[in-house]
């Protein structure tokens, strides 16, 4: 174990997530990283541990936070960046559809937040940091959160 400052990243496989990878590791933090597929994704190091599970399962929550402690001795940073884009209109989505970005979104911060927070008061120490959709206060007509209707 290090004394390097250690960060749980979720949504880890791409995009926003594999930039804040990258970034945290060039400041020199230890990484845990999340996603559903993260080890077929990305390649795992002596400071990245890639931990593969559904953000909605409180299974995979207790799974990325032992992985911190055990790996690198403590949690300092967690950022909720997991999110499901879904390019369909509203009347087209299925039960399906609508329950990805409700565990994901709801389950998904719930169960970690708690996991880490509780890792973070026995340090008295930490941060949480939650990224949100914009497409909510600037929706676009092929999302869920908006009808084509409400844009002519």
């Amino acid at each position: 174990m290090s004394g390097e400052k250690t960060a749980i990243i979720t949504g880890a496989s791409g995009g926003i997530g594999g930039g804040l990878i990258e970034t945290f590791l060039r400041e020199g933090y230890n990484v845990v990283g999340r996603s559903r597929h993260a080890s077929r994704e990305l390649a795992a190091s002596g400071r990245l541990v890639l931990v593969d599970g559904d953000i909605g399962k409180q299974q995979t929550a207790a799974e990325v936070v032992e992985a911190a402690i055990n790996n690198f001795g403590t949690i300092d940073v967690l950022v909720n960046n997991a999110g499901i884009f879904q390019s369909k209109t509203f009347l087209d989505f299925t039960i399906e559809d609508f329950g990805g970005p409700i565990s994901n979104s709801l389950f998904g911060f719930f169960y970690f937040t708690q996991r880490t927070v509780k890792e973070m008061l026995k340090q008295k120490s930490g941060c949480v940091v939650s990224i949100t959709a914009a497409l909510a206060d600037r929706p676009i007509a092929s999302t869920r959160y908006a009808c084509p209707d409400c844009f002519q």
